[in-house]
Formats: structure tokens, C-alpha cells, sequence
């Protein structure tokens, strides 16, 4: 029973630190398009950094204003990343894990590769089986064969 609060807490946790770092991009991202909004073509950098700097510095105050303002851009984006970030851990959630190095029988693409048999190489077709000996003495008569251009002389 610990172990599935444990596994619980620890998803919520992850879901909590993700939706927290997404908000607080997308409070950058809504305050920038507002800037940019605002200024249009008086925008400088100084006015960039200087928005950038307020908001990071103080987010709340921020996500205060934009929840007072009803801004559509910041709540359609929130409840956005809300639903993300919950499907996502939904996803992982759902997903079995494999134990030790077990692979997918069914699709072998990781952890399925091994060395040939011997039988599988010398198969009769592709590669033959033969001595050293073998092989020198059918490289050296296929030397002293005439070749086809080489007979009608």
C-alpha cells in the first residue's frame, strides 16, 4: 500500500514541478506579447530585458494582474498546459515496464542482437563452408581458366 503512495506522490510531484516551469514560461511568453503589443515599433531591447527581468522576479504579481485582466492568451494557455501536463503523466503512467534487460519478442529492434549460428551463415547458398586448402586450390584453377574473351583468339 506505501509503495502505491509512493509511486502517487512521486507522479505528483512531477506533474506539480512540470506545470509549474510551463506556467511560469508561459507568464514570460504572455508579458513579451504584451510588451510587444504595447510598443510595437518603439520596442528596444531595454524594454524587452527590463519586462523579462519584472516578470521573473515577481511571477505572482504577475499571473495576478493577468488573472485580473481576464487575459485570454494566459488562462486558455494555463488551462492548456493544466490538461498537457495531466495527460502526459496519465500517458507514462499507463505504460509497463519491462524488468532487466527483457525485450518486445514480438518487435525486436533494442536489445535483441546476438551472434550468428553457424548454420545460419553457411546456409549452402550464400556463403560455402570450405578449408584454406580448398579455397587456394579453387582461386588457382580459376586463374589458369582462359577467360571468355581469351578462348576465341
Amino acid at each position: 500500500m506505501s509503495i502505491f503512495f509512493n509511486k502517487v506522490k512521486k507522479k505528483l510531484v512531477w506533474f506539480l514541478v512540470s506545470f509549474i516551469l510551463s506556467e511560469w514560461c508561459l507568464v514570460v511568453v504572455t508579458q513579451l506579447i504584451l510588451t510587444f503589443s504595447e510598443f510595437k515599433l518603439s520596442l528596444t531591447t531595454t524594454i524587452l530585458l527590463e519586462t523579462v527581468k519584472e516578470t521573473l522576479l515577481h511571477p505572482f504579481q504577475t499571473i495576478q494582474t493577468l488573472i485580473e485582466t481576464k487575459n485570454p492568451l494566459f488562462l486558455m494557455g494555463t488551462i492548456g498546459l493544466f490538461l498537457y501536463c495531466a495527460s502526459v503523466q496519465i500517458k507514462l503512467a499507463s505504460k509497463e515496464k519491462k524488468e532487466g534487460w527483457e525485450a518486445d519478442e514480438r518487435n525486436q529492434y533494442h536489445g535483441s542482437a546476438r551472434w550468428a549460428r553457424e548454420k545460419e551463415i553457411f546456409d549452402g547458398k550464400n556463403y560455402l563452408a570450405q578449408s584454406k586448402q580448398e579455397i587456394l586450390k579453387n582461386f588457382t584453377a580459376s586463374l589458369d581458366q582462359p577467360t571468355e574473351g581469351e578462348g576465341n583468339r
